[in-house]
């Protein structure tokens, strides 16, 4: 699979966004960047549906390690300890306005992992996972009704600022992080101090066009880029996929040469999926 990029400004800061280069074994992943933070979000989802459960399987895990940083552990194992608080709420953050967007009755285990490759202390990576936990979402086989957008919105020296950087969210008045799709809010999560009542709505007014920004973003890597093998179509009263052989597979972004199909039992479906109720 060739590596595709595709690079937006957001609040006049490039974001970058990567797939195919590395985890290939998974369902979608990306990496996606913005400054000299970097987070790898990876999207997996299980063959068969869990026995025996109501309610749908989903896990969002967002693993910060020290070496994103340039730091090594001081214990005397040298290992990592266990998530901090901050990391726990960045995987709510994460779960919360993704999981709305699944389909009803899903079953199958999936499990949506972002990995803090490096931070450099002023771009932050939470928000970097929402988004790109979207993406790798997005341009997976899984059924997902995406994509998300999510910025952090502060309030500066009297000015609206966007994704704040980190070093100054200490001399913030507002910190509001919005997330949702191009057409409605998803998440709102918000603090402040002594902040007047129309300054959290007009910083969510203006973080709803942002985050229409990343969402396109996440839309243009469904459309082009990726390969297409066949369409899946999930099952409800089965609990399972189904999938269509096609008789050819085609890489749309560089001209790859064609190549055929592997047989249908072995054949692997990317990003063509539909529901059937």
């Amino acid at each position: 699979m060739a590596t595709v990029t595709k690079n937006v400004e957001v609040a006049g800061r490039r974001l970058s966004i990567e797939t195919g280069r590395v985890a290939e074994q998974a369902n979608g992943a990306v990496i996606i960047r913005q400054g000299d933070t970097v987070v790898l979000s990876t999207a997996v989802m299980s063959k068969e549906p869990r026995e025996g459960i109501d309610f749908f399987p989903l896990t969002c895990d967002y693993e910060e390690k020290l070496y994103a940083a340039g730091k090594i552990p001081g214990a005397f194992m040298r290992r990592e300890g266990r998530p901090s608080e901050q990391a726990i709420l960045a995987s709510r953050l994460t779960d919360r306005p993704l999981r709305p967007l699944f389909p009803e009755g899903f079953r199958l285990d999936v499990q949506v992992i972002s990995t803090v490759l490096s931070v450099d202390q002023e771009n932050d990576p939470t928000i970097l996972s929402i988004n790109g936990a979207s993406t790798a979402l997005v341009i997976s086989d899984i059924p997902f009704q995406g994509p998300v957008g999510a910025v952090r919105m502060g309030y500066i020296d009297g000015q609206v600022v966007v994704n704040p950087a980190l070093s100054r969210m200490g001399e913030s008045e507002l910190d509001l992080v919005v997330a949702g799709t191009a057409d409605a809010i998803l998440m709102v999560e918000a603090g402040a101090e002594s902040a007047s009542p129309s300054t959290p709505t007009s910083s969510a007014s203006c973080s709803t066009r942002l985050s229409r920004t990343a969402c396109a973003s996440a839309s243009s890597m469904r459309v082009c880029g990726l390969t297409v093998v066949g369409s899946r179509t999930y099952d409800p009263s089965l609990s399972r996929w189904a999938c269509s052989h096609a008789p050819m597979a085609r890489d749309c972004s560089r001209g790859a040469r064609p190549r055929p199909s592997p047989s249908p039992p072995l054949a692997r479906c990317r990003t063509s999926r539909s529901w059937t109720a």
